[in-house]
C-alpha cells in the first residue's frame, strides 16, 4: 500500500515540473529528506513494490503522511522520476544509478 501511495504522490505531481526550490513541507526536515534518500539508495534507487515501500517505511519510521510529503517535494524539485512501474530517485548517490 506504501508503494501505491508513493507513487500516487508522484503521479499527481506529473504536471508540475519545473517548480524547483521548494521548501521543505510542514514538519518535514533537510535531515528527513536525507534519510528518505539514503534509504531508497538502501533499496537500490526505485520503489517498485510494496515489499521495497515498506522497507524504506521501517528504515525511516515516517508515517505514511511524511512519506507523500518528502516524494511531492523532492518532485517538485525534478529530483524522481515516477512511471506506471513505480518511483525513482535521481539526485545524488542515485544519480547515475
Amino acid at each position: 500500500m506504501r508503494f501505491a501511495a508513493l507513487l500516487l504522490a508522484g503521479i499527481v505531481l506529473v504536471g508540475c515540473e519545473g517548480v524547483g526550490g521548494q521548501t521543505l513541507p510542514d514538519g518535514v526536515s533537510a535531515a528527513d529528506v536525507a534519510f528518505f534518500r539514503t534509504a531508497v539508495a538502501d533499496v537500490g534507487c526505485s520503489i517498485t513494490s510494496d515489499e521495497l515501500a515498506d522497507s524504506v517505511g521501517t528504515q525511516t519510521g515516517f508515517s505514511a503522511d511524511k512519506l507523500r510529503s518528502i516524494t511531492q517535494y523532492l518532485r517538485l524539485n525534478g529530483e524522481t522520476d515516477v512511471s506506471a512501474i513505480g518511483f525513482r530517485l535521481t539526485s545524488g548517490t542515485c544519480a547515475n544509478a
